[in-house]
């Protein structure tokens, strides 16, 4: 079960209120609701090194896929490539 605070709850008790509220979280992620509706999402530094592992991997097998699909071109003219990604 996913745990959220309010905004006021946050600001009234600062981080020892976001302490308290992630150790009461099996997966330690916090939901922060501005006016009712949630706004944020805290998450333990190692669940967020997880996350963005795993962006990486996703990411790394993608560009594997365009690779082994043919979906790429050699960049001889770094310059050249510049102008024509900076180009409306």
């Amino acid at each position: 079960m996913m745990i959220s605070l309010t905004a006021n709850e946050l600001k009234k008790g600062g981080v020892t209120a976001l302490d308290k509220a992630m150790q009461n979280d099996t997966d330690h992620k916090v939901v922060i609701d501005v006016r009712g509706k949630p706004k944020y999402m805290v998450l333990d530094i190692s669940e967020y090194n997880a996350y963005r592992e795993y962006e990486l991997d996703k990411a790394i097998a993608e560009a594997k896929a365009d690779y082994n699909a043919g979906k790429y071109e050699v960049v001889d003219n770094f310059d050249e490539l510049a102008k024509e990604l900076n180009q409306p």
